[in-house]
């Protein structure tokens, strides 16, 4: 969780998801590609399309989700965060040009 909200949210805005996913090791390469579509295909066809009908929210499945024990962990982990914020600096010369803040 940490290193998702200081390292690769920051990496990925910085430099897009394709260029991250493109110097990850093969195994993080073939597997974001493998599930990318199947993640894509499931909110896009399925999830939206639903919602889209009005059809009714299983609220077992919320409450199943916000009751997960994975939570406590999370939180756990938030709390080892550091107090300095890990970014890559908007001006950086990788930063897409088109993200970087003028000067």
């Amino acid at each position: 969780m940490i290193e998702s909200v200081d390292s690769l949210n920051p990496f990925m805005h910085a430099r897009g998801v394709a260029f991250m996913v493109d110097n990850c090791s093969t195994t993080a390469r073939l597997g974001s590609r493998k599930w990318a579509p199947r993640f894509d295909y499931i909110l896009t066809q399925q999830a939206f399309v639903t919602v889209d009908k009005d059809a009714p929210i299983n609220q077992d499945l919320i409450s199943n989700f916000l009751s997960d024990p994975v939570h406590g962990a999370i939180e756990v982990c938030a709390e080892l965060r550091p107090t300095v914020d890990i970014s890559v600096p908007a001006n950086a010369d990788f930063v897409r040009p088109e993200l970087r803040q003028s000067s």
